[in-house]
């Protein structure tokens, strides 16, 4: 954490060695790499600095890398704690490159990691990848159902909607055997889809179909209105059977 701020604080930021750090065989210095290029790339908005570096497809690689399940920030197995959030600061920074990372983050849906495929649908949601509606909308679409996830049903009705018209036909499937917070939402994001709100009143006659959030009128159109994805640590995929609570003796 110390050499991260240290690297960060640097006037000049040593991207080849940072970029060179991307092909290292140890795993956790390939995502802290990554992390410190990604903050070079997309200054936060407060520390009011110059874009520097670009976006190599070997950073795009090991950002999806970092959208598995792991152990950042907390690696449970040596019980120590590193501020690196690389799953979520992935996401904030592919999605703004999804286009760029479309072969990446498609390939990314077959993992074998529930929160890679989730998390590759996410972006290519946000990022309005309409070519890959099909396979988005399928990682996307059970998240709409009532669960016990928090925050999931607002982000991937956010990420849905922007797949745009393309999606539709897979929204309409889905009304087959929805659930009653599925089927408002699908509803929600078709009726955006073909008349987007414009006015305060249309915004207000979106409430009818939303019972997933209070801070928002429409969270198709809305998206959430902070970055913190520390729900992320209750994900699992909803088309498989909730796992049992561990019993107490």
């Amino acid at each position: 954490m110390r050499a991260m701020r240290s690297l960060g604080e640097l006037d000049t930021p040593p991207l080849e060695e940072l970029n060179a750090a991307l092909d290292s065989d140890d795993w956790q210095q390939r995502q802290l790499a990554a992390c410190v290029l990604w903050r070079f790339i997309h200054p936060p908005y407060w520390e009011q600095r110059e874009p520097q570096g670009e976006v190599t497809q070997r950073l795009i690689e090991v950002s999806v890398e970092g959208f598995r399940s792991d152990r950042l920030p907390y690696d449970r197995h040596s019980d120590t704690y590193t501020y690196a959030f690389n799953a979520a600061e992935g996401f904030h920074s592919l999605r703004r490159h999804a286009n760029q990372a479309e072969a990446q983050l498609a390939a990314g849906l077959k993992s074998d990691d529930y929160q890679q495929r989730f998390l590759c649908a996410l972006t290519l949601g946000f990022g309005g990848v309409s070519s890959q509606a099909k396979s988005a909308a399928r990682v996307l679409l059970p998240h709409l159902r009532d669960n016990d996830i928090p925050e999931d049903a607002k982000w991937c009705a956010a990420a849905l909607y922007r797949l745009g018209q393309a999606v539709e036909p897979f929204l309409r499937a889905a009304l087959e055997k929805s659930d009653a917070q599925q089927r408002k939402l699908i509803e929600l994001v078709l009726l955006d889809l073909e008349q987007p709100p414009q006015t305060a009143d249309e915004f207000e006659t979106r409430r009818a179909l939303n019972d997933i959030s209070s801070a928002v009128f429409d969270p198709a159109v809305q998206p959430p209105l902070d970055d913190w994805m520390g729900w992320l640590r209750r994900l699992r995929d909803p088309n498989q059977p909730r796992p049992a609570s561990p019993s107490i003796p």
